[in-house]
């Protein structure tokens, strides 16, 4: 049983090598829509696989080659974050644009790369052999240097993110377009090869023997790769440009909510029913009822205490409990009352009506009937 485990390892670990330049190649194939954010992604699983295949024959290559190197820990795991970090920008509508500050976000690697091509070849002995001395600190170094990078990386996406999900809610009502979950899996992955690392540190300070960190490394490394490859090439919607061009405040908004507006809208929403339809957005409602987005925005923030998502979800909630109760709906499964009230798909309406009702959709119903 365990040889049999020992090569399933062997056959993902190296299956990881050859999947991330093959999900490159698919990604940015003539026949897909090509993107920024589909580039950072393919850059990421080459890194990704090359640090696989860095793990397991870095030492046979590193013997034949002129230069003596002097390593000090595989320098491609600093640019995993940094790319994590681009890739997440693009998706979220923060296009990267080349500046020479972009270089500093893989400073790390290129610092290492110099320090081990150099250090042999120009003759340092006395630092040699002081490194050689306390080889177990140089570890425990490079992998603390490496969770700290990679933990500021993922605060600054998990941040990014969150500031990008509130900015859709203020102004969609439907967010299947959005693909929230493909984000939220990309955070997991980016948490879990992190963890890895935390795993790599404690190793370091406490073991003496971290072959089998590198092992798992491997493993974990080609599992993101085929994760991340997989999603990617499904994924339906990686948000156009890296995301939704979100219509900037024209002026201002009010210091007081005005009233009379509230009614307005109030009104709006009853006798007209945007709701009903599937792709409203604040900028639209705020075309309709002729205020600014920044106005409308203001008033439903601040005079009524919701975002627009769930401003506008609340009365498809209110439109569906209605259909229930309506004779000539009868025959409607719950996916066809939810389509009618606005809805774009069945799972998104059973997260919100529990969520404003405190029971699902056939819960409710039954109710109702008994």
């Amino acid at each position: 049983m365990g040889k049999f485990f020992e090569q399933l390892f062997l056959v993902l670990s190296l299956a990881g090598i050859v999947q991330g330049p093959f999900v490159a190649l698919v990604l940015n194939n003539k026949y897909v829509r090509r993107s920024r954010a589909n580039i950072f992604l393919s850059v990421l699983l080459l890194a990704l696989s090359f640090s696989i295949a860095h793990i397991f024959f870095a030492g046979a290559v590193i013997d034949h080659l002129s230069a003596k190197v002097y390593s000090l820990g595989d320098p491609t795991f600093f640019v995993i974050a940094p790319l994590l970090w681009f890739y997440a920008r693009e998706i979220t509508g923060d296009s990267m644009k080349w500046s020479w500050n972009v270089i500093l976000h893989f400073l790390p690697f290129l610092v290492i790369i110099a320090f081990s091509l150099t250090i042999r070849s120009y003759g340092f002995p006395g630092l040699i052999d002081l490194l050689d001395q306390h080889r177990g600190m140089v570890r425990t170094i490079f992998w603390l240097a490496l969770v700290i990078q990679f933990s500021l990386y993922q605060v600054f996406t998990r941040k990014k993110w969150s500031t990008y999900k509130d900015m859709i809610q203020q102004e969609v009502s439907n967010t299947e377009n959005f693909d929230i979950t493909w984000v939220r899996f990309f955070l997991f992955v980016f948490l879990g090869i992190n963890l890895l690392f935390f795993v790599g540190l404690f190793a370091a300070i406490h073991l003496h023997n971290e072959g089998w960190v590198f092992r798992a490394t491997a493993l974990i490394f080609s599992l993101s790769v085929f994760a991340l490859g997989y999603k990617g090439v499904l994924q339906k919607e990686i948000f156009q440009r890296g995301g939704p061009e979100l219509p900037a405040a024209t002026q201002p908004p009010p210091a007081q909510p005005d009233q009379v507006l509230i009614d307005k809208l109030l009104g709006y929403m009853e006798t007209k029913k945007p709701y009903l339809d599937p792709d409203l957005t604040l900028s639209h409602l705020a075309k309709e009822l002729g205020v600014s987005r920044s106005n409308l925005s203001f008033l439903i923030n601040t005079g009524i205490g919701e975002n627009f998502y769930d401003f506008i979800n609340k009365y498809r909630v209110e439109q569906v409990k209605k259909l229930m109760t309506d004779p000539h709906m009868k025959n409607f499964n719950m996916l066809g009352l939810a389509l009618e009230a606005g809805f774009k798909s069945k799972s998104t309406f059973n997260l919100i009506f529990k969520r404003f009702t405190g029971l699902t959709p056939t819960e409710y119903r039954k109710n109702i009937i008994s």
